[in-house]
């Protein structure tokens, strides 16, 4: 993610706005589990993407990040479908090479997709600093390969969501602008532009499996989309971690909303982090509890849409 620009407020009035209180300690009891499910899945994916190192559009650590997550996914019945463009970036003066994944279960028709879940891969590209992006966004990833496990053991509800991992969600400048930044989200939301039927919601997951996890998503969220995550939340019992946003975000949630597709961004409170695109933001910031909380949650929202 980005140093993201509110629609309405200024980069330098981010910290200014709607400070949280001190965060209290993660208080949740994990059930015990194997490594290869739940929240400790989640953080091993997570883990094995921050592996890889800082992962820029066309670098070999994104390359092995698109490699990892394909494998993953097709082991569990997912057809993955590599969607390859190109765009001119200003800010660089040339054009640069994307890659998108998009996956179905099973080769599902476009006809039968109702809920898009999806999350960018790539990191901020950063000359001086070794910025691998755990939880901004390999927490995100490593989160819906573990939503992907678990739907597959549901071919019905599997049958009728759309994974999407976007390429180029960061900017090459400082800030996500109209002309720079989301660059993968916006060419996916294209091809559904393209079709006649779309789906009836989307999922956005960013910066999720921080520690004492805070959530803020944008304001200008569909309403029926936070009524259910806040639904979501309390029947958790963790509704003091979701908490609506003073303002709109730039994330790749727009597209999506723009094109058609109500789209809610689940996204961590960014403004808050000092580590926010630092190295700092590495494994050290990553919890499987937080992870636990927002799959949980997820889950619930995802079960709510899929029973509609």
């Amino acid at each position: 993610m980005n140093r993201r620009l509110f629609l309405t407020a200024s980069l330098s009035g981010l910290t200014a706005v709607g400070l949280f209180p001190a965060c209290k300690q993660d208080t949740i009891t994990l059930p015990p589990e194997r490594e290869q499910t739940g929240a400790r899945a989640a953080y091993n994916h997570t883990r094995t993407i921050v592996s890889y190192g800082p992962r820029p559009p066309g670098s070999v650590a994104l390359r092995n990040t698109r490699s990892y997550i394909t494998k993953e996914l097709e082991q569990h019945g997912w057809t993955v479908t590599p969607q390859p463009f190109s765009q001119s970036v200003e800010i660089l003066g040339r054009r640069i090479n994307f890659i998108n994944l998009v996956a179905r279960f099973e080769s599902t028709p476009e006809s039968q997709i109702d809920v898009i879940l999806g999350a960018h891969i790539d990191s901020k590209l950063y000359p001086d600093r070794k910025f691998v992006g755990a939880d901004d966004a390999a927490s995100a990833a490593g989160l819906i390969l573990e939503l992907a496990r678990k739907l597959s053991k549901e071919p019905d509800k599997a049958s009728r969501v759309e994974l999407v991992f976007f390429d180029g969600e960061e900017a090459f400048g400082q800030n996500i602008s109209p002309s720079d930044g989301l660059y993968g989200s916006k060419h996916y939301a294209l091809q559904w532009r393209k079709c006649e039927r779309r789906p009836s919601a989307g999922i956005i997951l960013d910066m999720i499996g921080h520690k004492n996890l805070r959530i803020r998503y944008p304001s200008d969220t569909p309403a029926f989309l936070e009524d259910i995550l806040l639904k979501a939340a309390r029947k958790v019992g963790v509704a003091d971690r979701f908490t609506r946003g003073l303002n709109p975000i730039m994330d790749d949630h727009v597209p999506l909303n723009n094109a058609g597709i109500p789209t809610i961004d689940i996204i961590g409170d960014f403004s808050q982090f000092a580590w926010w695109h630092t190295e700092s933001d590495n494994m050290k910031r990553i919890s499987s509890e937080s992870l636990e909380i927002t799959l949980m949650v997820t889950s619930a929202v995802l079960s709510d849409l899929l029973a509609r």
